[in-house]
């Protein structure tokens, strides 16, 4: 199967060139900025693409590696110069469903990497942790998930219908982790420490659970007073804590106790839980 991706960004160039070096037939890129299309291009032995009529016409599959925003229109521009009839096209957006693809007379699919893609040079190197997702017209869909396990990515379907839950899920363990990070360094901040500082203070604590979580689960991982039971300094943390760091810290605790009391189900949490509840 021919693939030829429209957008050479990060995703598109860390997916194509992972693709490529495990065998898949990855053949070209077409991007509105041509610097980034050659870039990518030459850096996965493949071929620059001057047309989207081309693009289209020359695979059997193409990828749309854009944000999701830039997805409908330039589905539309692809509409509107060349017929999409019997061919498979795929986005990579976390949020989207595959349903986006209705009414062209192309085969839609939503392949996702459950991983954060941050660096179009080197994210390749690791593509390989990524769990990735899959979902659209059954007519391919064995075929998708075959080249990706083939390629040595580990996959699972999932339905159209969960497709914004598993997007939030995937936010929650990403990007509001670096928030609730900022916020851990805001507090050592306030005892003294440079932002600078707190953040490397922060940093083998931080990676050493995360790797723990990864290893074990937060089951076996989770430690701290709410797991102990220890109302007592949740307590003084509470009196310490104000304003939305206060209610984060509370409503976290809150999850926690459900993970401890899976870790510890004969240990009695009720004056952890009604020092929160207050």
């Amino acid at each position: 199967m021919k693939i030829g991706f429209y957008g050479a960004g990060r995703v598109g160039c860390t997916l194509g060139r992972y693709l490529k070096e495990h065998g898949a037939q990855v053949t070209g890129y077409y991007n509105r900025t041509g610097e980034r299309a050659l870039d990518a291009a030459q850096k996965t032995g493949t071929i620059v693409y001057e047309s989207v009529n081309s693009l289209v016409e020359e695979n059997d599959a193409v990828f749309l590696t854009v944000s999701d925003q830039a997805i409908a229109p330039v589905l539309r521009e692809l509409q509107n110069a060349v017929s999409l009839k019997g061919k498979l096209l795929c986005h990579t957006s976390g949020a989207l469903s595959s349903g986006i693809f209705t009414g062209t007379g192309a085969y839609g699919y939503s392949i996702h990497p459950l991983y954060a893609i941050s660096n179009r040079e080197t994210s390749y190197q690791t593509l390989d942790r990524a769990f990735f997702t899959v979902e659209g017209d059954p007519k391919y869909l064995d075929t998708w998930i075959r080249l990706l396990q083939d390629c040595g990515l580990r996959c699972k379907q999932i339905s159209a219908e969960e497709k914004v839950r598993y997007h939030a899920s995937a936010v929650m363990a990403s990007n509001l982790v670096c928030g609730l990070y900022a916020m851990a360094a805001e507090e050592l901040t306030a005892c003294g420490f440079t932002e600078e500082e707190a953040e490397q203070a922060l940093a083998g604590l931080f990676l050493d659970n995360a790797s723990g979580i990864a290893a074990k689960g937060p089951v076996l991982q989770l430690t701290g007073p709410a797991e102990r039971g220890d109302a007592e300094t949740v307590a003084k943390h509470l009196d310490v804590l104000t304003g939305e760091n206060r209610e984060t810290y509370i409503s976290l605790s809150r999850q926690v106790l459900r993970v401890a009391e899976r870790k510890n189900p004969d240990r009695d949490y009720s004056a952890v839980r009604k020092l929160l509840d207050e």
